[in-house]
């Protein structure tokens, strides 16, 4: 059975808000492996026109080859943010990036950028819509283990099932534990009750200083409540 996509996603819906940290590193990733044109307005109306040369999930950022016209580069790398476009396997996506800077990739002048955190997705032949964008979720769930019990976030999912749980503390899970009964509070709806196979386990510091885990899983359940928790990051617009 193939993973769905999104592009296949987009075929029925349109236009989608994708959120997944997951699903935004598969598409660039693909971005990079097809060589695809990615374009950029800047100021005083220059043009950007350009390739993605790597995208680094873990240190979150992306490197972008320079493009032939130096106007161009001179104006990316003035901005504090940039938003591109690309035409890629039937559909039209934009995203924006952050903190662009010059760096190398195999000797040769790139330039990196921030990971976006959004990237919106247009079917081909539609115009996107104004509309309001809706806000991001807050997803609290409840894992137990035997008698423990410890509260976690789901902070991304995938439309394969696979995402990952923020706890803000340190929890003694190993990699092939099973989870059952995890209960996850939908914000427009009663809980769903999934099981959850733990695949990545790795200790992270939160911006305040606090330890806490980051949890990789697959998460399994009935396919009309995966549904639902995939609709919480990746948001039909129509």
């Amino acid at each position: 059975m193939t993973t769905p996509d999104i592009t296949t996603r987009l075929a029925t819906t349109g236009q989608l808000l994708v959120r997944s940290g997951i699903e935004i590193d598969r598409i660039l990733g693909a971005m990079v492996d097809d060589g695809a044109t990615v374009s950029a307005t800047l100021a005083s109306k220059v043009l950007f026109l350009s390739r993605l040369l790597q995208v680094d999930p873990v240190k979150q950022h992306l490197l972008v080859a320079y493009s032939d016209h130096k106007a161009a580069n001179t104006a990316l790398l003035a901005a504090s943010s940039v938003t591109f476009r690309c035409n890629h396997r039937g559909a039209q996506f934009a995203f924006s990036c952050g903190s662009p800077r010059q760096t190398l990739h195999e000797r040769q002048p790139a330039i990196q950028v921030s990971m976006p955190t959004a990237m919106l997705g247009v079917q081909h032949r539609r115009s996107p819509q104004r509309m309001q964008v809706p806000a991001q979720a807050h997803v609290d769930c409840q894992l137990r283990m035997g008698t423990l019990a410890f509260g976690a976030r789901l902070v991304d999912m995938s439309l394969g099932g696979m995402g990952f749980l923020l706890c803000e503390d340190v929890v003694p899970l190993c990699v092939g534990t099973k989870l059952e009964g995890v209960r996850i509070r939908h914000p427009e709806r009663e809980p769903l009750v999934v099981d959850v196979e733990v695949r990545h386990v790795h200790s992270i510091t939160l911006a305040d200083g606090r330890r806490a885990t980051r949890i990789g899983c697959r998460i399994v359940g009935a396919p009309q409540d995966l549904e639902e928790l995939i609709r919480l990051f990746i948001i039909d617009l129509q």
